[in-house]
């Protein structure tokens, strides 16, 4: 401890202090008295094999968890973190392992959701300001990314370049990475800790996680080891070394950390010829043989992944041959892929590796479920049995195979993702980042079965960004750049340098199979990943598409309408057109929020029904009733059931289907019961509601000005205040939310409360336009029609998308629609179709659009 206290007298009071803190899950103890303190402008490095306690420790200063006991100083004195949110406040940003953030939302917003707002006039969002702050805090990184550009679609190196933007908008004192390096290439890591030192001189003090032992040394002041959620010891850097670092983790010395052993080099296994696939790789050939490791190197974006990718048949090449086992395959999924022998261990476990909410067991056996289930039948015991299996020769740390995965930590799930693909004892492996955020003892143990598989005649591609691991492990190493192979060493010639030559352009020792050319400028660094793309349909240009497409059809189906029935575009069909689209309009507006973020509402036929029937009723029983007061009873009447909605998704976390589904039955129940089954006739409704529908000073009916207005509003409130970008960002990625400490829960209960605020004015809205409230089918249905309107606009039903232009399009294209079905005489009954039909074909659409930007 000598040099710890002289540490601690040079530096004076630490910035934060933990003393004793203890954390347990689920009566397993993961921290047991653990004391770790931080001093300003200086880097304290945490290392520890997974399930040490490390990232626990950081989520009790992130506020993320609470310690079971011990205390946490700050300043000297006392604090308590009960959540992110307040971690900001004392200055504390968390830069997690994966990267949490917003895929819908442009890089900008990420930086800033949560961590400050630009306001303008009117307290409204100041886009400019934002965009200009973005854009001199990514320069000042050395990033070269658009702040509009939609996340999603950025590699994960670029994702984890814009999560430490925002953590360094924060100007925190604190600043807190977990495995920051973990997606990084070495240059990208060089200007990573130019930053940290740029930080350290400011007076920030930094918690860094790696299990990267050169770069602990490189960057770190000092150095605290955890084993087993217990507190091991705290060194100097200068007075310590890695080998001894490496005993405190595991608890005794390790002599070879990457082992790879001679092997009989065998036939071909793996041969691919020419491949191509446009904008991503071009001519790509080379061979793996049995008993062989190949190492593919380069950037972060030189198209290792995708190369990868098309070999398995997740996306398949445009041009080019894969030969496997001396013949032709013509791989166009991956279950083909397995057929024929080929495993694909992904680079992103969480997002591509895994089924977080399934258990272990589940997801290890998966591959390899029609071999455990003989005649079909699932059979749990021999699938635990298995996982058992896996989990000892893997050292998978965990409580049990029934375990989630998404509760294990980092290199524990990647050791499952391992476990599932080696069960299909394949012939040919791809491992594309195999040990990305594994701990020093569980890399070698990875490193020591690759070895193993190769001695039994496996050929195993390898893609590694980790340039010793790639020396160490590799019998030939390939080099890509910019969707080219630049380079080919064999073992004994390959060094660091050259790999790195060959990867940034400045030189081209590439040799033997061909298509190889370097047309990129020299001295290049930088692969494609971290610029901003030219297209990405994740970019709000896509709503554009979209909506011009839904126009396109509008005007199509008014054209064919009016050549089968010249009197189609006559000037009362016209005003049918008009009339039918505000009531959408106004429950669309507010549906498409709910779907937003990541709910649905199917409540909202019957809550317009329940205003309506209330309306009429108070109309029967006071006729001077001010039609402003009437229109206020049914916000407040919709607004009201709107939030025992938001109730139950949020407080009872009722999912929002079910939810609203129950209520749908028990608010059109009401119905009936308040009005007795009697009809509110057209004579017990007031003229002037009535005339609400017919005229207007400005030529058009009071309830299209209404519905316009409602429009009008919903565009302000989602594109401009705080509250409404909070919407789209809890449908993208709720856990990133709560993480950011938006009010997640706050937010959803708002929605629905909207929609049936919605509802309720749409009910005032029903009454004028038809005369009449019947309670046997007033609103019956409707909610189908407003859904259609906002997936035919755009809005994503798996949340954190829409627009109120697609959804207004929609909406119009529905009234269009209903009115062609009548004039042409064609049974009401098509109209449940056209919704139907409508709906599925914007939800595939959607799907094979995520599914493109995924590749």
């Amino acid at each position: 401890m000598v040099e710890v206290i002289r540490w601690m007298m040079i530096s004076g009071t630490p910035l934060f202090h933990l003393s004793a803190v203890s954390k347990s899950f689920g009566g397993v103890p993961v921290l047991n008295a653990v004391d770790f303190d931080l001093f300003p402008g200086e880097v304290h490095t945490l290392m520890g094999e997974n399930g040490a306690g490390k990232s626990t420790l950081t989520k009790i200063l992130g506020g993320i968890h609470q310690p079971d006991s011990g205390q946490i100083l700050l300043d000297g004195k006392p604090v308590d973190i009960p959540s992110p949110h307040v971690a900001q406040q004392v200055g504390i940003a968390l830069m997690h392992q994966e990267p949490l953030n917003f895929p819908d939302l442009d890089v900008a917003e990420n930086i800033f959701m949560g961590r400050g707002e630009h306001r303008g006039p009117l307290r409204l969002r100041n886009w400019t300001a934002m965009y200009a702050e973005a854009r001199e805090l990514l320069a000042s990184m050395g990033l070269d990314l658009d702040p509009r550009a939609k996340l999603r679609g950025l590699s994960l190196a670029a994702q984890q370049m814009v999560e430490m933007a925002g953590a360094l908008s924060q100007k925190a004192r604190v600043l807190l990475m977990d495995e920051p390096t973990a997606a990084l290439t070495p240059q990208e890591v060089r200007e990573l800790f130019l930053i940290i030192n740029r930080l350290k001189g400011q007076g920030v003090a930094l918690v860094f996680i790696s299990h990267r032992l050169g770069e602990v040394l490189e960057i770190s002041d000092r150095i605290t080891v955890l084993r087993d959620g217990e507190l091991v010891g705290t060194r100097l850097k200068s007075e310590t070394s890695k080998d001894e670092i490496l005993k405190m983790m595991v608890g005794r010395p390790l002599s070879a950390l990457f082992e790879k052993d001679r092997t009989t080099i065998g036939a071909p296994l793996l041969r691919v010829v020419n491949l191509s696939r446009r904008g991503r790789f071009s001519d790509i050939s080379f061979e793996v043989h049995g008993g062989e490791i190949v190492g593919l190197a380069g950037l972060v974006g030189a198209g290792r992944t995708e190369v990868a990718q098309s070999i398995f048949g997740l996306s398949p090449p445009e041009s080019g041959a894969v030969w496997v086992a001396g013949k032709e395959a013509r791989l166009r999924s991956p279950g083909q892929a397995l057929g024929l022998g080929l495993a694909y261990v992904p680079e992103d476990r969480q997002q591509h590796g895994l089924l977080l909410p399934f258990a272990v067991f589940s997801n290890i056996s998966l591959p390899v479920l029609r071999r455990l289930s003989p005649k079909g039948w699932l059979r749990p015991g021999v699938e635990r049995e298995q996982a058992e299996k896996c989990r000892a020769d893997l050292d998978i740390h965990l409580r049990d195979v029934d375990q989630p995965a998404r509760e294990l930590s980092g290199g524990n799930q990647q050791k499952v993702v391992l476990s599932k693909w080696l069960l299909t004892d394949p012939r040919v492996l791809i491992l594309d980042e195999p040990t990305r955020g594994i701990d020093i003892g569980a890399k070698a143990e990875v490193h020591r079965l690759m070895s193993q598989l190769a001695q039994q005649g496996k050929a195993i591609l390898m893609i590694s960004s980790d340039l010793p691991e790639i020396l160490a492990m590799s019998d030939r190493i390939l080099v890509m750049r910019e969707g080219r192979l630049t380079g080919e060493f064999e073992r004994s010639e390959a060094t660091q340098e050259r790999i790195m030559a060959a990867a940034t352009g400045q030189s081209l020792p590439r040799k033997g199979m061909g298509g190889g050319r370097e047309d990129g400028p020299v001295g290049q660094s930088r692969g494609p990943c971290l610029t901003s793309p030219t297209l990405s349909f994740g970019n709000s240009r896509w709503f554009r598409f979209r909506e011009i497409g839904i126009a396109f059809v509008v005007a199509l189906v008014v054209l064919l309408a009016t050549l089968t029935e010249p009197r189609f575009l006559s000037p009362e069909n016209i005003r049918n057109i008009l009339l039918y689209i505000p009531l959408i309009t106004v429950v669309a507006m507010a549906e498409m929020m709910v779907l937003i973020s990541r709910n649905i509402d199917l409540s909202v036929g019957s809550v317009l029904g329940f205003s309506a029937i209330v309306v009429g009723n108070a109309f029967i029983r006071a006729p001077e009733l001010s039609l402003w007061l009437a229109a206020l009873l049914s916000v407040c009447i919709g607004g009201a059931l709107g939030a025992v909605n938001g109730a139950l998704v949020t407080w009872m976390r009722v999912p929002a289907i079910i939810a609203t589904l129950g209520t749908l039955s028990a608010y059109r129940g009401l119905v009936f019961i308040v009005s007795g089954g009697r009809q509110v006739d057209p004579n017990d409704i007031p003229p002037d509601l009535i005339r609400l529908s017919q005229t207007s000073p400005l030529g058009v009916p009071w309830i299209v000005l209404f519905a316009a207005i409602v429009a009008a509003m919903t565009f302000v409130f989602l594109r401009y205040t705080p509250t409404g970008r909070q919407i789209y960002a809890v449908g993208s990625n709720p856990l990133a939310a709560r993480l950011r400490g938006l009010a997640v829960d706050r937010v959803v209960f708002l929605v629905f409360m909207l929609s049936g605020a919605a509802a309720g004015l749409a009910g005032f809205m029903y009454a004028s336009r038809f005369g009449y409230v019947n309670p046997g089918d007033t609103g019956v249905g409707f909610e189908l029609v407003v859904i259609s309107a906002a997936i035919l606009g755009g809005t994503n039903v798996f949340g954190g998308s829409g627009s109120v232009m697609g959804t207004l399009l929609g909406g119009l294209l529905l009234g269009v629609i209903n009115v062609a079905l009548a004039v042409l005489h064609i049974s009401a009954f098509w109209q449940l179709a056209t919704y139907g039909i409508a709906i599925l074909t914007a939800v595939t659409v959607d799907t094979g659009i995520q599914r493109r930007m995924g590749r």
